[in-house]
């Protein structure tokens, strides 16, 4: 199965992108707080049981840098320190800029010099590199008889292993996209793609398938988008992305959904039953609405799981019986 919390995120790809894509390099420090630079044991003044160099259990020892990925997750098992300008693969691929994150991976706009093209290198968490299926599953769909039309997933352009302080991580290569739906839409005030072009992205939706270790400076994204409005008939191919968490329902059941909770289907929750690929219909519709409106159809500010399935009930009416019964805060 396909999660289609691929969707939330799906990248427009435009023709626009090599002549901008190293114009948008970012270059940010991050430090240490000063409460957290010594390493000394606690030494006591004279009068007092207080230790110039305590630090509150729980604390980070790093500044929160806004658009940057969680620091204190730089340690063996999970990310691998890059920087702009590295090299990887035997040289093969240079790092220019940074295109995103998340719990998963980094991603990373890179030069591929071998073929003198851009890039996008995904680097996934050591941890996360050895059940990985991602790149099995993006080879399989490109191979598949009823490929979408237009090359909605992109195809899988190489994978490599690279070695570093916090384990050994699995690295895909595939072709970059210009920016996500969802950028593109935050980028702008009024929020609406042009009626023409949110019409081509649905319909393509719908036709495709369902201490060490801690890098020495850190990179916001890269922003290499437009305004939705600003969006043309000629520039609306999207990519369908981020296979990390895809399963096939028909070799590895799963009772538990991984996409946005604003996303998920009521059965995800309230179903004994694994989950099939109609839970993506209901994804897939959560995406087509928002899309072709200028709001998310479910859009609790904090998504709790009742007030989820509450706005669902608002908008859609009362969750089958078997459910409904399931459902402790109905009536709250």
């Amino acid at each position: 199965m396909l999660p289609l919390q691929m969707f939330t995120h799906p990248r427009v790809a435009s023709s626009r992108f090599s002549r901008q894509a190293c114009s948008f390099l970012s270059n940010r420090f991050h430090i240490r707080k000063s409460m957290s630079m010594s390493t000394l044991t606690s030494r006591n003044t004279a009068g007092s049981n207080e230790s110039s160099t305590d630090r509150r259990p729980g604390m980070s020892q790093y500044r929160l840098i806004e658009d940057v990925e969680d620091l204190d997750i730089y340690h063996p098992g999970v990310y691998h320190p890059l920087q702009v300008g590295d090299a990887l693969d035997n040289a093969r691929y240079r790092v220019i800029d940074k295109l995103g994150y998340g719990g998963y991976s980094t991603i990373w706009l890179a030069q591929d010099l071998r073929k003198a093209r851009y890039v996008a290198v995904k680097v996934i968490t050591a941890d996360a590199s050895g059940y990985t299926q991602e790149a099995s599953l993006i080879s399989s769909l490109g191979n598949a008889p009823s490929r979408p039309e237009r090359g909605v997933i992109p195809p899988l352009l190489d994978e490599f292993w690279v070695a570093g302080p916090n384990g050994r991580h699995k690295c895909i290569v595939t072709p970059p996209a210009q920016m996500s739906l969802f950028d593109t839409k935050e980028s702008s005030k009024l929020a609406l793609f042009r009626p023409k072009v949110a019409r081509s992205i649905i319909a393509q939706l719908i036709h495709g398938p369902l201490t060490n270790g801690i890098p020495a400076q850190v990179f916001v994204p890269g922003w290499f988008g437009v305004r939705c409005e600003d969006i043309d008939i000629s520039d609306e191919r999207i990519f369908l992305n981020d296979f990390g968490e895809s399963f096939n329902p028909n070799i590895l059941p799963e009772f538990y959904s991984k996409a946005l909770s604003l996303l998920q289907p009521p059965e995800a929750r309230f179903s004994d039953e694994p989950l099939s690929f109609a839970s993506d219909i209901w994804t897939l519709a959560c995406i087509i609405w928002e899309v072709a409106a200028q709001r998310p159809l479910f859009d609790a500010f904090f998504p709790a799981a009742d007030r989820v399935n509450a706005e669902q009930v608002e908008a859609l009416g009362v969750l089958p019986p078997e459910w409904w019964e399931k459902w402790s805060a109905k009536l709250d």
